[in-house]
């Protein structure tokens, strides 16, 4: 994770991100919430840096239901097609191969 810019703040359970955790991408959008297999997986939120929160129920890495609490719209937010993927290196995947999330909004 550490050539992509993001910051991880959780725990790891055989070497992938797993539990309550918190990540941090390099857009500082931070997700706060449930980690499984390294992917976002039951109750988190999306904290956008412009004050808006993005509130779901994520399964594999997608979300399941969701509700968007936005005091201002940023471009990326307002589109209906916005998909946000999240590069996340692996220390148990070999030869610098990654996993990719989908957050379609």
């Amino acid at each position: 994770m550490e050539y992509t810019g993001s910051q991880y703040i959780g725990e790891y359970v055989d070497g992938r991100m797993e539990g309550e955790a918190e990540y941090i991408l390099p857009t500082k959008t931070k997700y706060v919430g449930e980690m499984k297999d390294g992917m976002f997986h039951g109750q988190g939120t999306l904290y956008f840096p412009s004050g808006s929160r993005y509130d779901a129920i994520w399964e594999k890495g997608l979300v399941v239901k969701g509700s968007l609490n936005s005091p201002t719209w940023t471009h990326l937010e307002r589109s209906l097609r916005a998909v946000m993927t999240v590069e996340m290196a692996s220390i148990t995947r070999p030869r610098g191969l990654s996993r990719t999330i989908g957050i379609a909004f």
